[in-house]
């Protein structure tokens, strides 16, 4: 509970929550949710491909005031709009001092993890990695999720653990996956889950660090390990010493602080509205960056190419959005200041848009609406650049429709009568990017949501126009930093609505 009261219900039993106050509530117990007026209720779900959990009964547990951002936090990342993997596991450890059924948290498994860093920001990064071996973010965005540069956190785990931070890594994966084998898991399946690309490159890394093949350390451990080598426990590596009480006798350390985020470069079908609930955001738009202070919203255009980057501490929130298709709807950049007193109010709105906790005459507009107003007289403005031609509009759609149209520029304007150069200035005008750069960004924001979808690579370079798959992989492996199948394996992570209430 955000604010206020609510009661929550399962088949067996009634909870009331007041402020500060949550419930788990495990797969497969059906529970209903009352939200009393005035106050705000956010569910925080561990996401759908996250591991299952040894937390099988419904448990109340009481969170001190300094966690709000954060758990509001944790509700965000389930929404699929930041770039990366949501790390379930804090959330998981926090409910009744439980631990997930998982090998990095088994105490059987025979293998160490590697030496922990002393440096608060490769300490962060190794915490990230030992919760979630398979984490698909490369060194360059650990090091920015915790501000620092790639040949500092470098230095950090070469001279605090005397490993270089792809060993150190390895070491850790390779821990975790002695841990499934012990536990019984199929070699390819661990091998893929603690992050390994191919069965080779795991059998490779894994004989190095063990001296033998996961199928002989299979065979040799087949009646279960025979030492106890504890894997570290994430609340022992993430709590301090300064603590609050929990559910069941459990305790609550201080909050993590939210980490550095960004979405993808992406082209959007919506308007969509955000709004800078804690820190401040930078928003590229159009080839234009526009600086979000706390407490700011700000509209941004379908069809025109965006990204959003969060430092430390700031969170952004989707509000609301409208289908791209309405003449009637701007095509710029809009922002608009609210005040802290509507900030409840707002928070209420994304819950309500964005789950099932909603009330039963709710309106998804009301907010864009109210948001829009004070920019209706005179004429809302109808452009990034510049005005949006029937020309470049119609390439807009086409392409939309047919991302794997090979159509040139000079060839759209043959067949819309526009010579070509006078084209490309307007398209540049009304998205800020050149038409070649403004379909790779459309491609690129389609594929993360065939992959997504669980099309084969295969299947959506098709559907793209590219020629095969391995075209498809270059591409994609370029924009993003990793391959289609490492995005669809660790790139992303969301919950569907469906998840959160029924």
């Amino acid at each position: 509970m955000h604010t206020g009261t609510a009661r929550v219900r399962t088949a067996t039993e009634r909870h009331r929550l007041t402020t500060g106050q949550g419930v788990w509530l495990p797969a497969g117990v059906p529970y209903e949710v009352e939200v009393d007026a005035g106050s705000v209720a956010v569910p925080i779900f561990p996401a759908a491909r996250s591991r299952s959990s040894v937390i099988d009964r419904p448990l109340r547990i009481d969170f001190p005031g300094s966690w709000s951002a954060w758990l509001t936090y944790q509700f965000a990342r389930s929404l699929g709009y930041l770039r990366g993997t949501a790390d379930d596991s804090g959330v998981l450890d926090l409910v009744a001092n439980a631990r997930p059924a998982d090998p990095a948290h088994d105490s059987r498994s025979t293998l160490p993890a590697p030496p922990l860093p002393a440096s608060p920001e490769a300490l962060a990064v190794a915490r990230t990695l030992l919760r979630n071996p398979g984490h698909g973010a490369g060194i360059d965005e650990l090091a920015e999720s915790v501000s620092i540069g790639v040949r500092t956190l470098q230095q950090q785990f070469l001279n605090e653990t005397g490993r270089p931070f792809a060993r150190w890594r390895t070491a850790a994966r390779v821990a975790a996956a002695a841990g499934y084998l012990d536990l019984g898991h199929d070699i390819g399946w661990t091998g893929g889950q603690v992050g390994f690309a191919t069965p080779a490159g795991f059998t490779k890394a894994f004989r190095a660090h063990c001296g033998v093949t996961p199928r002989a350390y299979k065979e040799q451990h087949r009646n279960g390990p025979t030492g106890i080598r504890p894997f570290p426990n994430p609340l022992d590596v993430q709590m301090d010493a300064r603590t609050h009480p929990a559910a069941d006798g459990g305790v609550i350390g201080k909050p993590p602080s939210i980490p550095a985020s960004r979405t993808w470069n992406r082209i959007s079908d919506f308007h969509v509205l955000v709004w800078a609930y804690r820190g401040t955001a930078r928003l590229v738009v159009g080839g234009r960056t526009h600086r979000l202070r706390q407490g700011e919203a700000a509209w941004l255009p379908a069809k025109v190419p965006n990204s959003v980057t969060l430092p430390r501490g700031a969170l952004l929130l989707p509000l609301g959005s409208r289908p791209g298709v309405s003449p009637a709807l701007p095509t710029d950049v809009l922002v608009r200041s609210f005040p802290p007193q509507v900030e409840r109010r707002l928070l209420h709105t994304v819950v309500a848009n964005y789950s099932f906790i909603r009330p039963e005459e709710h309106d998804p507009n009301d907010i864009t609406r109210r948001f829009l107003e004070p920019f209706a007289a005179p004429p809302l403005p109808t452009r990034v650049g510049a005005s949006v031609t029937p020309a470049v509009g119609r390439i807009i759609d086409e392409l939309r429709r047919e991302p794997a149209s090979r159509r040139t520029l000079a060839r759209w304007g043959t067949e819309l009568g526009v010579d070509a150069k006078t084209l490309g200035h307007e398209f540049v005008g009304a998205t800020g990017q050149t038409y070649v750069q403004w379909r790779a960004q459309l491609r690129m924001t389609l594929a993360r949501q065939y992959l997504e979808e669980g099309m084969t690579v295969g299947r959506a370079a098709r559907a793209l126009g590219y020629a095969d798959a391995s075209a498809l992989t270059r591409v994609f492996t370029r924009a993003h930093g990793m391959s289609p199948r490492a995005y669809q394996r660790n790139g992303w992570q969301h919950t569907d609505e469906g998840l959160i209430l029924r």
